[in-house]
């Protein structure tokens, strides 16, 4: 039976499911997920646009599904999936409780006007990524995670000189963001110049947004991104094709300013793989790749605006009066 969670499966979601996938996205990077703390929200706010996880339940096994809200979009991303049985015996099972699962959160997210649902798919998962695109999604792209495993950054002296990012910097942002990044990412992320704007996380997650620029405020040349949460440290950056030699002193500046001594991760999509190798001589070390999933609940219709006002066959024809002026050499009869 498919439903949204009830207070009946907390304590079922507290204990460790035979057969769990996270789909990390950039928050999940820097944050642990909790399903039953995530779980227990759902219950108390209730399943909708901001957070969603529904339940499989019968008697032959018990699967579930979450997804959370991006803050100010009406966006989703599918970000954990369980299903409890034999490890190794129902595995073939739990895809098929996960295929009816997709099924069920797309129909609710269509519900809470959300208009698109996105996951971060691990390559290998060949039979997840298929249940996906059984289900209506497909990829635009690839990401790259990297994580610092060395101290080869601070070896040398020279940082980028970089400033705070302002909010008069959005529309430049977007338009590096707008030539740098292919047009089917685009058409997929749906990004606008107020995505930019700090801070991007929300509200009850505990972490902290910082990002700088670097070039003139009209035409940027890099823009770095820091999102630090109580398990780690993100960066992502945006950097022109022609000055990708400022990248290492972009990364070296991002790193200067942590002060701890949690993992930091580097986040990079497909189109940016020739920064993987100044990554690489910095200390970052690929750990995995996934690809970036997104089904559309919407569907554009174009509808022509002017033809009703053009079209005078759907409109009553009414005579136009005339009024007759009379003639100064009437000759009138008596």
């Amino acid at each position: 039976m498919l439903r949204s969670v009830a207070p009946g499966d907390l304590w079922n979601l507290r204990r460790k499911p035979s057969h769990q996938i996270m789909l990390y996205t950039e928050g999940l990077l820097v944050q642990t997920h909790r399903p039953a703390w995530f779980a227990l929200r759902c219950l108390l706010r209730g399943n909708g646009r901001e957070m969603t996880t529904a339940v499989y339940h019968d008697w032959d096994g018990r699967a579930v599904i979450q997804s959370q809200g991006r803050p100010g979009r009406p966006e989703q991303d599918v970000v954990y999936l369980a299903a409890d049985g034999t490890p190794g015996v129902r595995v073939p099972r739990d895809y098929e409780l996960w295929y009816q699962l997709l099924h069920y959160i797309c129909h609710r997210a269509g519900a809470s006007y959300v208009q698109r649902l996105y996951a971060a798919v691990p390559s290998e998962h060949h039979e997840l990524r298929e249940i996906f695109r059984q289900t209506g999604f497909h990829t635009f792209t690839h990401t790259t995670i990297l994580h610092l495993s060395g101290p080869d950054w601070d070896q040398r002296t020279s940082l980028a000189p970089m400033r705070s990012q302002l909010r008069r910097d959005h529309w430049a942002i977007q338009k590096l963001y707008g030539a740098i990044t292919p047009h089917q990412v685009q058409h997929a992320e749906v990004r606008n110049a107020h995505s930019w704007a700090l801070p991007l996380a929300d509200h009850w997650v505990r972490s902290r947004r910082a990002a700088w620029v670097i070039g003139p405020a009209d035409d940027l040349t890099g823009y770095l991104r820091l999102s630090s949460g109580p398990t780690g440290h993100l960066l992502s950056l945006l950097v022109r094709p022609d000055s990708r030699d400022l990248v290492v002193d972009m990364l070296r500046f991002g790193l200067s300013q942590l002060h701890d001594s949690r993992p930091v991760y580097l986040l990079l999509y497909e189109y940016q793989s020739e920064l993987v190798a100044p990554a690489e001589a910095l200390g970052f070390q690929p750990i995995g790749e996934q690809a970036m999933l997104v089904k559309y609940t919407v569907v554009p219709v174009r509808r022509p605006m002017l033809t009703p006002s053009l079209d005078t066959g759907m409109k009553p024809r009414l005579p136009a009066r005339r009024i007759a002026v009379p003639r100064e050499d009437q000759t009138c009869y008596v």
